[in-house]
């Protein structure tokens, strides 16, 4: 009897490793075939531009092209819910921001937790800019809340997702200030744009590329920046803490991710490619053009302040009562 129970260990013990050669050697071959990126909004945005890059300068290392696929709607999470279900694994990456913590609290099911996702490169952090359609009569935060307290009900703001930086700024400013605002839905940034051009919704929160160029049309005017100091993009924008909001700061980020059960060496190898990818002189050129801070640490310190974020999110949805989506 205890030479059968030796032999069937030893047989289980053969069939892991061979198992593990197996990964091994997939790992070594991967890709045998081209990897996709699922972008988890419109493209056309400045934020496109950055994810074409990197995605073709992770092709470039790998091997074999990443392939740019745009999958917008539900503020990311239709493109999040595909990645994470893609097969094979280690063929279909996510490149997404913020929204990818803020939908486990913006929707009932998300289908995903935040451990279902590795992620393999972050490119950079950014703070956003509120502004305004001069509609609205006021070239100051204080002006601006004023006008909305006086008039309620008569301020739209743009949103890009339940759970996207700009919205959960929005719902902030609503309870800190105590004023009205009505939320208008878009798929991305460059509608909610379009409408803020046209005066169709009144406030936007903006990543600081984005708000420089629509500053340039002059029924564009800046309020305040969310980071705790001046910023250099804007040195004459105030920051929303030394007008009185410190609940105001917040900011988002963009990062690659694959789903946590690929195998972990090809998890591996398309962080090393990453991490070429993040010094390169293209992406750093572009994250520069974004106003848009190259990510300084390490994956480790990326993975602990998404916990944090997503602690605060959940904080945020209670506080602030937000709906939750089905």
């Amino acid at each position: 009897m205890l030479a059968l129970r030796t032999v069937a260990a030893v047989a289980a013990m053969a069939g892991i490793a061979a198992a593990l050669s197996c990964t091994v050697v997939r790992a070594q071959n991967y890709p045998v075939r081209p990897v996709r990126m699922i972008y988890v909004y419109e493209g056309g945005g400045v934020s496109t531009v950055m994810a074409r890059i990197a995605a073709q300068k992770l092709g470039e290392q790998i091997g074999q092209p990443v392939v740019f696929e745009a999958k917008p709607g539900a503020g990311g999470l239709i493109g999040t819910r595909e990645a994470l279900r893609s097969q094979p694994l280690g063929y279909t990456l996510l490149f997404s921001t913020t929204s990818l913590i803020g939908n486990l609290h913006a929707y009932r099911d998300p289908q995903y937790k935040l451990e279902d996702f590795t992620p393999i490169g972050v490119l950079g952090e950014i703070p956003l800019a509120m502004i305004i359609h001069d509609s609205v009569p006021a070239k100051t935060l204080p002006q601006f809340i004023a006008y909305a307290k006086a008039n309620p009900g008569k301020i739209n703001y743009g949103s890009i997702g339940p759970s996207a930086a700009g919205t959960i700024l929005s719902e902030r400013l609503k309870q800190a200030a105590d004023i009205d605002m009505t939320m208008i839905s878009f798929k991305g940034g460059d509608p909610a744009s379009i409408a803020l051009y046209a005066g169709d919704i009144h406030v936007y929160f903006a990543t600081l590329g984005v708000a420089r160029q629509r500053l340039k049309n002059p029924h564009i005017l800046g309020m305040a920046v969310t980071v705790d100091r001046r910023t250099p993009a804007f040195p004459d924008m105030p920051t929303f803490k030394e007008l009185g909001f410190p609940v105001m700061e917040m900011g988002t980020w963009h990062a690659m991710f694959i789903p946590s059960d690929t195998p972990r060496p090809i998890i591996q190898k398309l962080q090393t490619g990453m991490r070429a990818v993040t010094v390169s002189a293209e992406l750093r050129e572009q994250l520069q053009k974004n106003d848009e801070d190259p990510w300084a640490g390490t994956l480790d310190e990326f993975i602990t302040k998404m916990k944090v974020e997503n602690a605060a999110m959940g904080a945020d949805y209670k506080r602030l009562n937000l709906p939750v989506q089905d």
